[in-house]
């Protein structure tokens, strides 16, 4: 299977459990980190089953595989998938895990952080090894849209749902 066709497998997966999460009232946002074919950590977003903020899809799934003990050249060979462009705070950890490169679905305008990360020049004396990973971005954009088009429809009036409603709209206006 060629490298193209493993990664729109993956993300198949990701935005399986991202619908799965949608079905028990969450976010639709799934993410899972990938070592060769074998899917390392996996998770979504769970702000309603916890009550908290900080519990993103692409954090939960980076601390599943970092209890692995990986070694650098192994993190190196990881990549993560996520059906919505990684916050700044799920960025920075992706890239403390070292992470080989990362692909995600959906743009994220209000909140997404590849953009700013990606202008970021590393200061000399830096350690080495902290880079910014290779990021592709777009990979089954209109499957991840639908999810928060449906997440949009099962919202109240609110914040929620008019930001469900914007990214919904990204795919009509490109």
């Amino acid at each position: 299977m060629n490298e193209e066709a493993l990664a729109e497998r993956h993300m198949t997966r990701t935005l399986k459990l991202a619908a799965e999460a949608l079905e028990l009232g969450e976010l639709p946002i799934a993410a899972i980190v990938v070592l060769g074919d074998r899917v390392i950590g996996s998770a979504t977003t769970a702000e309603q089953r916890e009550q908290r903020t900080l519990v993103h899809a692409e954090l939960a799934a980076l601390d599943e595989a970092d209890r692995l003990g990986l070694s650098l050249a192994e993190r190196r060979s990881a990549r993560l998938f996520t059906n919505l462009e990684p916050c700044l705070m799920c960025l920075g950890a992706a890239m403390s895990f070292f992470v080989g490169g990362i692909h995600y679905a959906l743009e994220s305008p209000a909140d997404g952080a590849v953009d700013l990360v990606r202008a970021w020049v590393r200061a000399e004396g830096d350690m080495p090894q902290y880079r910014f990973p290779e990021v592709t971005g777009g990979l089954l954009r209109e499957e991840s849209t639908r999810l928060f088009e449906q997440y949009a429809l099962l919202q109240g009036p609110g914040p929620m749902r008019d930001w469900a409603q914007t990214l919904a709209q990204i795919d009509r206006n490109r």
